[in-house]
């Protein structure tokens, strides 16, 4: 027995009316016709007392009939009453995966924890790293993750997102280096520079942009790129012995004495900046969508 048909005959049996019922269910009259016969071909009596019924006019329910409303309406009652008590319980056990790059700064994850558990208390918020800002963007695209700390530009389709943060590309180098008496650093005054370098696929983007404006005027960074890490605190590490120099966010805290920040400068006094987003796929539950909207 369908809880559908026990639901259109609910609906009958409260207006007493065929015409009037179908209108409400959104049907057409005959398919609630069939429907009712097929019930009371199933429990084996009528629940409407057909004599009484003609053409669109009022009908009357028959004594079974009425038993049954009251018991069914019960029934159903306490069925909605359990649907939404699940709704409210399976929401309050809630978890999302939060997926980092694992080269984010811990201060900035922590930031963003913090204010999305204030947002969803009932929420739990499982952080999963990930290799690159592209690798969370990938994880977000299949499904692997909910919400994803990662870079403009998106390069999956179906992603949406909302920026948390913007800054700008400084260089980080040895404080004995010639230019660290600097405030602003053009990447001209570095074309004789050795650099260090964070692992291409962590940033590729950012690092493609910055080659170009260095052939711009006239050199390769990448000709004089002698180390490539995929750790931070190693990159920092070998800035602060004199391997090389290194093109630092100026968010990335570097936490070691003998290292100078220094903002980085591209042609026309232009800055290269880093735009930080929280993303998540199209389909995230509006509910989050809004409120990471709202919060930043």
């Amino acid at each position: 027995m369908e809880l559908r048909k026990l639901k259109s005959f609910l609906v009958v049996a409260k207006e007493l009316h065929f015409g009037k019922a179908a209108e409400k269910l959104n049907i057409t009259q005959p398919a609630l016709t069939h429907q009712i016969q097929q019930l009371e071909s199933e429990l084996g009596f009528e629940l409407f007392d057909k004599a009484k019924r003609v053409n669109n006019r009022k009908v009357e329910l028959t004594e079974a009939g009425a038993y049954l409303m009251k018991e069914v309406s019960r029934v159903i009652d306490l069925l909605d009453r359990t649907l939404k008590s699940a709704k409210i319980n399976s929401e309050k056990n809630k978890q999302l995966k939060l997926g980092i790059p694992k080269m984010s700064p811990t201060s900035e994850v922590i930031e963003v924890l913090q204010k999305l558990q204030l947002k969803f208390p009932d929420t739990t918020f499982k952080i999963v790293e990930c290799s690159t800002v592209i690798s969370v963007q990938e994880a977000l695209f299949k499904g692997n993750i909910d919400i994803g700390i990662t870079t403009l530009p998106l390069v999956f389709k179906g992603l949406d997102y909302q920026v948390f943060q913007n800054e700008f590309l400084n260089v980080i180098m040895p404080k004995n280096h010639p230019l660290a008496k600097y405030q602003k650093i053009k990447i001209e005054q570095l074309r004789n520079d050795k650099w260090v370098e964070l692992t291409k696929d962590l940033c590729p983007a950012i690092l493609e942009d910055i080659e170009v404006y260095c052939r711009n005027v006239g050199f390769s960074r990448d000709a004089n790129i002698v180390q490539e890490v995929s750790n931070v605190e190693l990159l920092v590490g070998l800035v602060h012995v004199g391997i090389g120099i290194a093109v630092f966010p100026s968010y990335y805290p570097t936490n070691l004495e003998g290292i100078v920040s220094k903002e980085l400068v591209f042609s026309e006094n232009t800055r290269l900046e880093v735009t930080k987003i929280l993303a998540y796929k199209e389909t995230l539950e509006d509910e989050y969508q809004q409120a990471i909207k709202k919060v930043w």
